[in-house]
Parts: structure tokens; sequence; C-alpha cells
């Protein structure tokens, strides 16, 4: 509207002004509502997405650890609790205890109820939960065998005379260092110094087979001449 004509005539346009605000406002309102419903479709949207993503992580998770390892898990830890209770210093054996025992009830109750229990689910199922908690165990376990096999064989088949004369040396000299370290408690360590002397017995052996071994080349080195 002109303001020039509402000041002229102020009677005659005022309805006119009224009509026009009102129809502003009107305008305004659906505005707002618009603006209400775009904003809703968007945290809609936001909402579908982020339970999507949501799905998709846990079928992922569930494709790589089967709900039963989580169900087993779960009763595993509330008895878990209750064993820590009682015996603080052990978890690694309480939890282990927890992990057998509910295996245990779910294989009795799976064939009391379906007749035929498929063992394998049930054992790899617990494998799941109990590997990772025993893993750094077991790879020290396999290394110490390992290494204890490494020099047994370092021993037993040593790959010349200086080798062989050098390990009797370390066997011989740990030997004597640990029995004097141990003299007053002989009968206690008992099995520590039945190892190291088994060391020492096996280093002597590897001397005798490199003998029999440079024994035999002069056997056939006179045979050839």
């Amino acid at each position: 509207m002109d303001l020039e004509v509402f000041r002229k005539k102020p009677l005659a346009s005022f309805p006119i002004f009224i009509k026009i605000c009102f129809m502003s406002a009107i305008s305004e309102f659906f505005q707002k509502i618009q603006n209400q419903i775009s904003e809703l479709r968007e945290t809609i949207v936001q909402i579908k997405t982020s339970f999507t993503k949501f799905q998709e992580f846990w079928d992922t998770f569930f494709s790589l650890v089967p709900w039963e390892v989580l169900l087993l898990l779960i009763f595993s830890v509330i008895l878990l609790s209750i064993f820590n209770s009682i015996s603080p210093k052990t978890p690694k054996t309480n939890l282990t205890i927890a992990v057998l025992f509910w295996a245990w009830v779910w294989a009795y109750f799976w064939g009391l109820f379906s007749g035929e229990v498929s063992y394998k689910k049930v054992i790899l199922t617990s494998v799941y939960i109990l590997f990772p908690v025993h893993a750094f165990g077991i790879f020290t376990l396999f290394y110490q065998w390992g290494k204890r096999m490494y020099w047994n064989r370092k021993r037993i088949e040593p790959k010349n005379w200086e080798s062989a004369l050098h390990q009797l040396s370390l066997d011989y000299h740990q030997l004597l260092g640990k029995a004097h370290s141990l003299h007053e408690n002989i009968q206690e360590n008992r099995a520590g110094l039945l190892g190291e002397i088994e060391q020492v017995e096996r280093s002597i052996q590897g001397m005798k087979s490199l003998l029999l071994q440079e024994k035999q080349t002069e056997i056939k080195h006179s045979e050839r001449t």
C-alpha cells in the first residue's frame, strides 16, 4: 500500500490495510508451519539414518561374534562377580570356571529339550571367550616350549666342537652356581637342580655324538685311502 494514499484517506484505506496485515500474518503462520515440517522431516531422516547405521553395526558385529557368545559372556560375568567375591586373586580361573559351568548347563538343557546337542557349537562359543583370556598364557607356554626344544636340540646336536664345549661350560657353571646358592635347601629345590643336571647331560650327549661323527668320518677316510 502507498503510504501517501493512507495519509490522505486514512478511513477509506483502513480496511485494506487490515486485510493486508491479516494476509501477511496468515502467510507467516503457514511459513512457520512449513519450516517446522521441514525440520521434522530432517529429524526423521537423521533418526532413520542413525537407526540404519546402528542396525548395520549390530549385523556386522553378530556376523563376527555369534549371539550365543554374548549371552554366555553375560551369564558368565554375573557368575564371575560371585566367584570374585569369594576368591578375588584368581579372576582368570574364576571366569574359566563360570564359562565352563554355563557351557555345561547350556549343553545339558539343549540335549534335554532337543535330544541332539551340537557340542562343536558349545565348545567354539566357549573358546570365543576363553581364548582371549588365556591367549597370553598360551603364547608364553608355547614360547617356553619352543625355546626349550631349541636349546635341547642345540645341546644334543652341536654344529662343531667349539660350540659343544661352550655349551657344556655354560651348563656346568650354571649348575654349580645354582647348587651353591641352594645348598641349604637342596631337598626343596630338587626339581630345579635335576633340570640343570639334565641340561649338562644333554650337552655331554651332544659331545659324544659329535665325537662319534668324527670317528666315523675318520674311518670312512681311512677306508678310501
